[in-house]
């Protein structure tokens, strides 16, 4: 049984022959010099190995066997080339990572785009001998078809090239809008009184100017307690406006340039524009089907939207409540019915909450978590796992956490596929995280929603290690890893938005949180969070995501886009909200340039099935193993072997229902 090990398949004068490679060897803190090297021989040794294919492979081993072999080896090797532009605190180290995963993406787009490559395999699947093939064959079969034709294989030398141009103006575009999103240093200076309202322990942790002004970062960890304590609504202004036009000037422009080029690849592969030509390949399947999911939500919202609008004015002393206003107001709001959000962290000390929701999923789908310091880490803060089957004792993956903010690393939250999942191969990923840094010995507490997006990325990260896949192009990936995989995008998020829904559970709270003086937290404050885990969730969420998810669509369904006006013009028609003067908040907006372009609606579209699925554990049990197993089974294990449709089925026995999301959110009827 394999450990740490990992076993890939390698192509060699045509044959395949199995190689052992030692997953604790991978190099996770190159240098640039280094990054270099590997990927010259990543892209060598796998450009020689499609080279066999392209003069006469034979039999599936020859055709899609050996490219699904060429891709795992690739594949797996890629993330000591990936990894440093995400966490490296050397500059020249994340830029040479992001020209070297601008250059695998490039190698991968040129095999998939390839008409010889397109032919040989088509000539296989026309021929049909394919006696003995099993149903993950099958699917290799169709999902790299499917792939080949929608990076334009099938199109005649003129049209190919009119649709490979521009897709490498976007996506170099795309590697600079991410590096200038990673490299922004923007800060904003306060007065002390400015920050009337935050803990004293907040404010003394921040950097002051020789004057004693205090340095404010505009990422997460420091900008939401802003928005969220600070009694100045100057002060939330300035907080949101540095925000909302970080990387404006950069960014802006090359948004625009990205969403242009898109568009006219899109064209020249011979669809109407850029959303229509990704949605073939998600389960909405066409631009007028996700448009109409996002208005349809928004209409069942307006009622309670109108009331929450309501209920911020009446906190706000009956003035007109501001964009920068909302969180304030939100939070003001929770206290006075009871929950106190920032007084709530204590109970939930990071390390503790995180080994305990570990725990839990643990018991609920059979495995067996373990911390694991012998894996090879790229930073001292970062904490190391390894997963294993708790019937079998087999080793299914490894798991990374790198949870606190350093300068250059990537500034928002994620889980990162390190390794993908193949025949010998078992997965590994990272989940990268922006959370508060302690001071000294103080130990890192979480808030509410903290705790909440735990549950969510965690849900990703089950997803990726429970994956039973022979080869690697139907494992769990998404595009911010070069490499080719990965579920249909709109149900990327199905798994984790399932999993979030545990978070404010009664009997999941009283379990996860920690004791204070000895005393946990009092059953008469979990049920208050349970019942109002929605309170004012409308107008601070739900209503916001999906005009943001309406402007993504419009921005990539015409062809020259102002970005920042689609934008702006969307908030203002759809929910009502005018931003400030010169907001550009697209410009530091990762998800339209990586792997959700066209594809944000996929957070609403996951929740819906999410919710769906979430009613047999309702029903059943929050722990039911059973029902867990049966999770694991059909969604989990699965991954890209199915489609997103058959492992829904699968698992509910019937076709999915809006109804217990628009119960959840109150919006039903």
């Amino acid at each position: 049984k394999a450990t740490v090990s990992v076993l890939y398949w390698k192509i060699n004068q045509g044959e395949m022959k199995m190689q052992l490679f030692d997953f604790t060897k991978r190099n996770l803190a190159a240098n640039a010099e280094e990054i270099k090297k590997e990927v010259s021989s990543i892209v060598e040794e796998y450009g020689g190995r499609l080279d066999v294919i392209r003069k006469g492979g034979e039999g599936f081993d020859g055709t899609f066997g050996a490219l699904a072999a060429a891709d795992a080896e690739a594949s797996f090797r890629s993330i000591t080339c990936v990894l440093p532009s995400l966490t490296s605190g050397d500059q020249e180290a994340r830029k040479a990572s992001a020209e070297a995963k601008q250059e695998l993406a490039s190698m991968w787009s040129s095999a998939y785009s390839c008409p010889t490559l397109f032919k040989a395999l088509q000539a296989y699947k026309e021929s049909g001998v394919q006696d003995g093939l099993d149903e993950q064959d099958a699917r290799l079969i169709d999902v790299t078809l499917g792939k080949f034709r929608h990076s334009g294989a099938h199109l005649s030398p003129a049209a190919r090239e009119a649709f490979l141009t521009p897709n490498t103006v976007a996506s170099q575009t795309g590697t600079q809008f991410e590096m200038n999103i990673n490299e922004d240093v923007t800060k904003v200076e306060f007065a002390p009184s400015e920050l009337d309202g935050l803990p004293a322990s907040f404010i003394a942790a921040l950097p002051k100017t020789p004057s004693g002004n205090v340095v404010a970062s505009i990422k997460a960890p420091v900008r939401l307690p802003i928005m969220q304590q600070a009694h100045s609504s100057e002060t939330r202004r300035k907080m949101q406006h540095a925000a909302q036009t970080a990387c404006a000037a950069t960014n802006g422009p090359l948004l625009d340039k990205i969403l242009e080029a898109r568009h006219q690849a899109a064209v020249a592969a011979g669809y109407e524009n850029h959303a229509e030509y990704m949605l073939r390949t998600r389960t909405a399947g066409d631009l007028k089907t996700a448009t109409a999911f996002c208005h349809e939500m928004l209409e069942k919202m307006q009622k309670k939207l109108k009331e929450e609008k309501e209920v911020l004015e009446k906190a706000n002393g009956g003035k007109p409540v501001e964009t920068w206003d909302v969180a304030y107001l939100v939070e003001k709001v929770k206290k006075e019915s009871g929950i106190d959000t920032e007084a709530l962290k204590k109970y939930f000390p990071l390390k503790q909450t995180l080994n305990r929701i570990l725990s839990m999923y643990a018991d609920l789908l059979g495995l067996v978590i373990n911390e694991d310091p012998a894996l090879p880490k790229w930073c001292d803060d970062v904490l190391t796992y390894t997963i294993r089957d708790l019937d079998s004792g087999d080793h299914l993956g490894s798991l990374y956490f790198d949870l606190f903010p350093r300068e250059g690393k990537f500034g928002h939250q994620m889980i990162l596929p390190l390794a993908p999942t193949f025949t010998g191969c078992r997965p590994a990923c990272c989940y990268m995280g922006n959370l508060s840094k302690p001071e000294g010995d103080e130990e890192a507490l979480l808030r509410i929603t903290e705790v909440t997006t735990m549950f969510h990325e965690l849900g990703h990260v089950m997803h990726c290690l429970c994956t039973q896949s022979k080869y690697s192009i139907l494992s769990w990936a998404w595009p911010m890893v070069p490499w080719p995989g990965g579920v249909e995008q709109d149900f990327l998020e199905v798994p984790s938005s399932m999993f979030e829904q545990w978070a404010l559970e009664e009997e999941v709270i009283t379990q996860l949180s920690g004791e204070v003086d000895g005393k946990k937290i009092d059953l008469e404050t979990v049920k208050k969070l349970n019942e109002k885990k929605h309170e004012l969730d409308i107008v601070a969420l739900y209503a916001k995501y999906y005009a943001m998810a309406v402007a993504d669509l419009r921005m990539h369904s015409v062809a020259k886009a102002s970005s920042q006006a689609i934008y702006r013009d969307t908030m203002k028609e759809l929910i009502n909200v005018t931003l400030q003067e010169d907001a550009h908040p697209a410009a530091s907006w990762y998800h339209p340039v990586f792997g959700y372009d066209a594809g944000y609606y996929g957070y609403g579209w996951a929740e819906v099935y999410a919710q769906d699925l979430f009613v047999d554990f309702k029903q059943k049990g929050l722990f039911d193993k059973e029902t867990g197993r049966k999770l694991r089974r059909t969604i989990l294990a699965p991954c890209a072997t199915k489609s997103a449709p058959t492992m829904l089925h699968d698992f509910l026995g019937r076709e999915p229902s809006q109804e217990p999301y628009c119960i959840d959110l109150g919006i039903a009827g």
